[in-house]
C-alpha cells in the first residue's frame, strides 16, 4: 500500500472529513499541517497548482482535495490507486 500524505490547515472541515474517511477505512495516513508554514504552503501550491487544502497524495501521485478523492471513491477506483 502506498503511503497517504495529506497537507492540511487548522479549521478545515474538508481536512477533517478526509481524516475521518481514512480512519473509517482503517488506512494509516500522515497529516502535515501547514498552518504556520507559509513558505511550505506556497511551495506546495506551486508544485500542484491547487490553492486550497486538503491536498492528498497516494505515494507521489496527487489525488486532489477531499471532493476529488470522494469522486474517485464513488467510481470505485480509489483503493486501486493505493496499491503498489
Amino acid at each position: 500500500m502506498k503511503p497517504i500524505i495529506m497537507y492540511t490547515k487548522d479549521y478545515c472541515p474538508y481536512c477533517e472529513r478526509a481524516k475521518s474517511f481514512f480512519t473509517s477505512k482503517g488506512w494509516a495516513f500522515t497529516a502535515i499541517n501547514l498552518e504556520n508554514k507559509p513558505e511550505e504552503f506556497t511551495a506546495l501550491k506551486n508544485r500542484t497548482g491547487l490553492m486550497t487544502v486538503p491536498q492528498i497524495f497516494f505515494g507521489d501521485k496527487l489525488i486532489g482535495g477531499y471532493t476529488d478523492m470522494m469522486a474517485i471513491e464513488r467510481e470505485g477506483q480509489l483503493e486501486a490507486l493505493l496499491q503498489d
